[in-house]
């Protein structure tokens, strides 16, 4: 049973995020042909080779905490004179 790639979320009534990966499944009767089913995710398939994309994404599109300090910028201001 081989991995196609294509992945999809599904959320459930309790609120639980499950990952669903497709997979090519040998069908029952005919020799040679493959059905295509979708079945949760299990830890060792995101080692697999076809869903490293997936697994990049979380790599590429996280922030990057360290190059701003707090969210915070200084903005100069000039001095101002006060009036006696």
């Amino acid at each position: 049973m081989a991995l196609t790639g294509r992945f999809w979320f599904k959320k459930t009534w309790t609120g639980k995020l499950l990952l669903l990966v497709e997979e090519k499944k040998p069908s029952w009767l005919k020799t040679g042909e493959f059905k295509l089913r979708w079945r949760e995710a299990k830890l060792l398939d995101l080692a697999e080779v076809p869903l490293q994309p997936l697994m990049d994404l979380g790599r590429l599109n996280r922030p990057s905490y360290g190059s701003r300090v707090a969210g915070l910028r200084v903005v100069e201001t000039p001095p101002v004179e006060k009036a006696s």
